[in-house]
């Protein structure tokens, strides 16, 4: 090949971030989906942290993305009766402390705002791309699709999710055993709904609010138009391979129809204007194994968690800029790097990244169990979660070789760049 070159495949949150961070590293890349347009429709509700947040103000695109943001203001804990347990203005103080909100996104909102900031984008993007094969060859790759059509590049990065289909390639081409057999690697102790609808005046914006019975819980995330609505209950754990749709949702949301969720509003009157909704089974775990030849996981392709937290895009992008570090450092030394060097190179980024992502896997497991376990709400102890995030977000990772003038709390960011002498100071 004339120059190196990025297959990406996978065009939600995390690709699309990956995207723009080969853009300003000056990595070339195409940006492949199998869907039939970015966003997906429906698109419901991503939440990220604020070291996500100044990521974005390094890809120049902070801006762009807090025009569609709707930043987390507090969390309200009510019993089923409808009385306030507790509130927090955690997620402000978060703020305070790393000089970037904390916010929910329409999904689709948020797509189309870095699409928007993406440069030759047609030629760039391209849907439709049902990825069925990679055969590796001298220094690179051919990716095929299953409209017949195909590409070359240097390497396959996986941001196709779940069920990820640069996953089952690197399995397939594997020595037999090093991937796990079973068609699901991860398995799920707890199932929910997933469910968006107009939100409604009742509700104030910004606002995580969660209500506990017996084994189950429901949080309602209120952001600029839509309230975002999950509900979490527990299962025997199960590897079955379960995908979104309608399964039991109707029969996940009865217990909970006549319960308030706000003055004057029961979740029953949200399920019933909700705009889309489904099932799954929750999966959870780290995968021991991210890469194979010239095929390497991000995201939720690698490790998955439960969605209490919002943490799994946000590790998905903590995961695609540490990638795109080694590639940037790997390519200043050599231009068209060897299989082995490669390989070097994903083994360095998985050991980066694999203790963050078990670190967060944990910490999800945990919340969720206090939310639904029989000492629920467990408010007290849920706050030992929150402090065990804090070093995390501290330590999130930034391009390391483009300067920014970022802003700064109260806490000081572990991982540092070139930047301009002074420091924009967060407005409290």
């Amino acid at each position: 090949m004339e120059s190196f070159k990025v297959i990406v495949v996978g065009a939600g949150p995390v690709g699309m971030v990956l995207a723009h961070a080969l853009q300003v590293s000056g990595i070339d890349y195409v940006l492949v989906e199998q869907r039939s347009q970015i966003p997906p429709d429906p698109a419901y509700g991503l939440f990220l942290w604020p070291h996500i947040m100044r990521i974005f103000h390094q890809l120049g695109l902070l801006e762009a993305v807090l025009a569609v943001a709707q930043p987390m203001i507090e969390a309200v804990h009510r019993s089923i009766d409808g009385s306030v347990i507790h509130r927090s203005r955690g997620f402000e103080e978060l703020g305070a402390l790393f000089g970037y909100p904390m916010a929910i996104f329409n999904r689709g909102d948020f797509a189309s705002a870095l699409m928007s900031k993406l440069e030759n984008k047609n030629q760039r993007v391209k849907t439709n791309k049902r990825l069925t094969n990679v055969i590796h060859r001298d220094n690179g790759v051919t990716v095929e699709f299953a409209d017949g059509t195909t590409e070359e590049a240097s390497i396959v990065i996986g941001c196709d999710g779940v069920w990820s289909s640069v996953r089952d390639q690197m399995k397939a081409k594997a020595p037999k055993g090093l991937f796990d057999e079973n068609p699901n690697p991860f398995q799920a102790p707890h199932a929910g709904v997933f469910a968006k609808a107009l939100c409604p005046k009742e509700l104030e914006r910004g606002r995580n609010i969660n209500v506990y019975q017996d084994g189950s819980h429901v949080q309602v995330f209120t952001g600029l138009r839509e309230a975002q609505i999950i509900v979490y209950h527990r299962i025997p754990t199960s590897r079955t391979k379960t995908f979104f749709g309608q399964n039991d949702a109707e029969e996940a949301a009865k217990p909970w129809m006549d319960v308030p969720v706000g003055d004057g509003i029961t979740f029953g009157d949200l399920w019933r204007n909700k705009i889309a909704g489904g099932s799954a089974n929750f999966d959870e775990g780290v995968l021991p194994w991210w890469h194979w030849g010239r095929m390497v996981l991000v995201g939720d392709a690698a490790h998955k968690m439960n969605p209490i937290r919002g943490a799994g895009a946000c590790c998905g992008i903590e995961d695609a800029i540490a990638l795109v570090n080694g590639l940037s450092r790997l390519l200043h030394s050599d231009s068209n790097p060897s299989d082995r060097k490669l390989r070097q190179s994903f083994l360095a980024y998985q050991y980066e990244r694999e203790a963050a992502a078990k670190l967060w896997n944990d910490i999800s497991a945990l919340n969720l169990e206090l939310c639904i376990g029989a000492n629920q709400p467990a408010l007290k102890a849920q706050s030992v979660a929150d402090y065990r995030t804090i070093p995390l977000v501290a330590n999130g990772p930034i391009l390391q070789n483009i300067p920014f003038d970022e802003k700064m709390g109260f806490v000081s960011w572990t991982r540092k760049t070139r930047k301009s002498a002074d420091k924009t100071k967060a407005r409290l």
